[in-house]
Order: C-alpha cells, then sequence, then structure tokens
C-alpha cells in the first residue's frame, strides 16, 4: 500500500454563463476551498468514505460496478473513465472531506470527481494528461448523473493557476491566465436556495438552444458576432431565440470583460456583470427572485459589480469588491437580506484565485 493525498477546488465563474456546453467562452476561477482525499492505494477495491463517515463507497478499482444512487457514482464513474484512459486497476482506500459548500453554484461534484481522479492515478502511479482528465471527468458526470453540462467547472478545477481567473475556450480547452485588478476581491454570497442540477431546468434550457443551433449553419455562438443576431432570430420561435441571444451575448461579454480587465476599467466590468445577470434573468430564464435581489443588495452596498454565477435556479451570487471594504458590504448585504427572507440559510464566502488541481498534481496530471 502507498500513501495517497489529493485535492481539487470548487470554482466560481466571473463571467460567461451556460456557454460551455455550446463549446463557448468562460471565465472561472478557482477556490481556495474543495475536496481533499487522504488514504492509500493498493488492492483491486476501492474502500472510500467521507469524513462523517455518513456515506461509503466499495467497488472495483476498475469502476465495472456502480451505486444507483449517492455520491459513489461519480467515484464509480471517475474510476470506469480512468480505466478506459490506460489507468490499471489499482484500489484506493480512505477518506473524502470537503469545506466547499454544496448547492450553491461551485461546483462541488465536479471538485469530487477530479480529487477522485487524482487520487485513483496517484494510487496507481500513473500520469495522464491534464486536459485528458479533465474531458474524462466531464465524461464521468454525464454517466453518474445524466447531466448534459458543459466541461466548464472539471477545466477550472483542474487548470486554473493560483492569483488568476482563467480565460477557457470549452472547444478545445485552450486557456490563459487572466490577472484580476489590484485591491478587488471576490465575495459569494449563497442565497440558501439549493439547487440541483438533477431536477432543475438545466436539462431543459440545453435543449431549447440545441433547437436554435441550426440556423448559425454549423458556426459555434461562440464565433456569431452579436450584430447579427436580428437576423438569425427572425428565423427561430420566442424561447430558442432567447437562449440564443443569451449564449451569443455571453460569450461577446467574456471577451470584453477579459480586455476590461487589462485596462483597469471596472465600470465597465460593472456593465458587463449587469448585463450577464438581465440576459440570465430574461432570455435564459434561471434566476430566482432571491438571487436577482442578492445581486441588487450588493451594489446597493457598496460592490463593483455583481451578478449570478453557476448553473442558476438558486444558488450564489457574486461581487467584485474592493479588499479594503469587503467584510462591510458583505455583512450589510447579508443583513438586508435576511430581513427579506429570513428563513433563508445564506451565507458569505470572500476569496482570491486559488489553484487548480493540476499546480499541485504535476506529477500525475501532466501538461
Amino acid at each position: 500500500m502507498r500513501p495517497v493525498t489529493a485535492r481539487a477546488p470548487g470554482r466560481v465563474n466571473l463571467i460567461g454563463e451556460h456557454t460551455d456546453h455550446t463549446d463557448g467562452l468562460a471565465l472561472p476561477m478557482a477556490l481556495d476551498v474543495g475536496v481533499a482525499f487522504h488514504g492509500e492505494g493498493g488492492g483491486d477495491r476501492i474502500r472510500v468514505t467521507s469524513a462523517d463517515a455518513a456515506l461509503e463507497v466499495d467497488l472495483p478499482a476498475d469502476g465495472s460496478s456502480s451505486p444507483t444512487a449517492g455520491w459513489g457514482r461519480y467515484v464509480a464513474a471517475v474510476a470506469a473513465e480512468l480505466h478506459a484512459c490506460g489507468r490499471p486497476p489499482v484500489g484506493l482506500t480512505g477518506e473524502f472531506s470537503s469545506t466547499l459548500p454544496q448547492g450553491i453554484g461551485l461546483s462541488s461534484s465536479a471538485a469530487l470527481e477530479v480529487a477522485v481522479a487524482v487520487a485513483l492515478l496517484r494510487a496507481a502511479d500513473h500520469a495522464l494528461p491534464a486536459v485528458e482528465v479533465v474531458r474524462a471527468c466531464r465524461r464521468a458526470e454525464h454517466a453518474a448523473v445524466g447531466v448534459p453540462s458543459g466541461v466548464l467547472d472539471q477545466a477550472a478545477s483542474v487548470l486554473s493557476r493560483s492569483g488568476a481567473a482563467l480565460l477557457l475556450d470549452c472547444a478545445d480547452l485552450a486557456h490563459e491566465d487572466v490577472a484580476l485588478p489590484e485591491g478587488v476581491e471576490v465575495l459569494i454570497i449563497d442565497s440558501g436556495v439549493t439547487r440541483q442540477l438533477e431536477g432543475s431546468g438545466y436539462a431543459t434550457r440545453t435543449r431549447e438552444l440545441a433547437a436554435a443551433l441550426p440556423v448559425l449553419d454549423g458556426r459555434r455562438p461562440a464565433d456569431v458576432p452579436p450584430d447579427e443576431l436580428p437576423g438569425l432570430l427572425d428565423a427561430l420561435d420566442e424561447v430558442p431565440a432567447r437562449r440564443l441571444r443569451h449564449v451569443v451575448t455571453e460569450n461577446a461579454r467574456v471577451r470584453a470583460t477579459v480586455r476590461a480587465f487589462a485596462a483597469d476599467d471596472i465600470d465597465a466590468v460593472a456593465t458587463l456583470f449587469e448585463a450577464s445577470h438581465d440576459s440570465l434573468r430574461d432570455d435564459f430564464e434561471v434566476t430566482v427572485p432571491q438571487t436577482d435581489r442578492l445581486v441588487e443588495l450588493l451594489r446597493e452596498h457598496g460592490a463593483l459589480a455583481s451578478r449570478m454565477t453557476g448553473g442558476g435556479f438558486g444558488g450564489a451570487v457574486i461581487g467584485l469588491v474592493r479588499a479594503e471594504e469587503a467584510s462591510d458590504v458583505a455583512d450589510a448585504t447579508l443583513a438586508a437580506y435576511r430581513r427579506a427572507w429570513p428563513d433563508l440559510a445564506a451565507r458569505t464566502v470572500l476569496t482570491r484565485p486559488g489553484a487548480g488541481a493540476a499546480e499541485h498534481a504535476a506529477d500525475v496530471l501532466t501538461s
């Protein structure tokens, strides 16, 4: 048996929402919280548990059988995908723990998948290219829960670098670091409205968007200039038209936000964040009253920019805040929100860009 440790962060998306499942652009960053594993490798079984021992998984090291429910589905699916990529079926024993809030759009499932992948690779002393592991973890999520998600979450958890956001092209996983302005931090506020993509309208939105794509004649939305939209949307029914308008304009906002960060133009960032949230509310229809109000409250209490983040249907919002004002903005926003919804367990996370799994696991996640 050999000692095995692994860590994978959650992520927050600065802008570029619901673009990844049409191979678009996004600007996520890794968090300094995530999923960790401590244990040892060896044998031919995967026997792992959660930190509170409430959940246990026991399955073949190649992932050839899977639980029918629960987080063990992710473990089995990742093991099966890595086996298909050539990982020897070496077992794993130990414990997973998490410092990542679940159900608020910070990619707890992707962090688990990536932590499982790193642990299994280390257990078998087997290396794979980081982008191959990203794609394997995405396939594992599809297999585990059947959600037609894009590659954003897994890519951000693996490829992000400490101190920078990640400009990601989901078509080919091309990526580059993007610095945030000096003195600016990211405030995440959980609305307390728990969301699960399995039971949300995520798959419905994906189908509605797919119905609009034929008007692009094979182009992806990221390659369509927004000024072409009026003519394209005329050929569509109302709902697919709105879904397509969001995705085309959101890709453009990602590019514009990167330029605004480079120019240290926080006013332009604020305008882009507001337009993104409005589009998610009106065209993609994935916000809820609580996240809409939180975005407004963040602006009212001093955030430089704010918007919904994640898949929607609840979850979290983000605000860019001056470091010296971060605590005051968080406290004032949360107090106002709790007066409106006292029964919701809202909470805040203040963070800077963290390191992706590849930065800590170069022995098994190669470039």
